[in-house]
């Protein structure tokens, strides 16, 4: 595959970080499957595989302990950009998250910093309705059972 420029853009704290370490499996115009190492080391987990879809707003990622043994599910919210030649991707972290755990607990995550975020004006009021309303359908996947079979399943084709 091409070299892939991937960046990861965050609000708070105000970045843009360089993620193209990260080993693209698969990438069409829909979805991106990618194998990773955390950013900075961590005892929490040493390894995952992010689903993002690039149209849907999601990154759906795998995140497993140095054993490859399942620690949870971590859903991201984000904007895709992607530039002309479709080799540049900016990543947004919209602030909403959503964990899901190995027991089927399932935690929404950060609307305190989405709600700092727009008192803030750190993004726009778009942006924050673009994250509730991709967050809303993300749940809705995620209580239908759907969104883990599916990502599963696009896992055991691409990473291998």
């Amino acid at each position: 595959m091409d070299q892939i420029k991937i960046f990861r853009v965050r609000f708070i704290p105000m970045e843009e970080v360089d993620i193209s370490e990260d080993e693209v499996l698969f990438l069409d115009e829909d979805i991106m499957v990618t194998r990773w190492d955390p950013i900075h080391p961590r005892m929490d987990f040493a390894k995952g595989y992010s689903c993002t879809y690039l149209k849907k707003g999601y990154k759906i990622s795998k995140v497993m302990n140095k054993d490859m043994e399942l620690k949870y599910w971590y859903c991201d919210v984000i904007h895709a950009e992607i530039d002309t030649t479709g080799k540049t991707f900016r990543l947004i972290d919209l602030l909403l998250d959503v964990k899901i755990l190995p027991n089927g607990k399932v935690l929404v995550l950060d609307l305190d910093e989405l709600a700092f975020a727009v008192e803030n004006q750190l993004i726009t009021h778009s942006q924050a309705g673009q994250s509730l309303r991709q967050c809303n359908s993300l749940l809705e996947l995620v209580y239908s059972g759907e969104l883990i079979e599916e990502v599963e399943g696009i896992f055991r084709k691409y990473c291998k």
